[in-house]
């Protein structure tokens, strides 16, 4: 189980990471790299807490990645 639950964070990790500056805007340097890095704590933290808080933050994970998917879409950028 906890396994399942570490493989779907780091999926929903890998797509957030990827998606956070598709743009091409990403920080340079040191500031560049913890920011493409941080979503992969969340991994970090579930590995230290009861299954029930992995499961909880699996669904807001998820739940905040499609938000934001969705709200960005028809954003134009200028």
């Amino acid at each position: 189980m906890f396994l399942g639950l570490f493989a779907l964070l780091a999926l929903v990790a890998w797509w957030t990471s990827r998606r956070m500056y598709a743009d091409g805007t990403a920080p340079a340097g040191a500031v560049g790299t913890m920011m493409r890095l941080l979503p992969f704590g969340t991994i970090a933290v579930a590995a230290y807490v009861p299954l029930a808080a992995g499961l909880y933050l699996l669904t807001t994970t998820v739940w905040t990645a499609a938000e934001r998917a969705t709200l960005w879409r028809g954003m134009i950028t200028a």
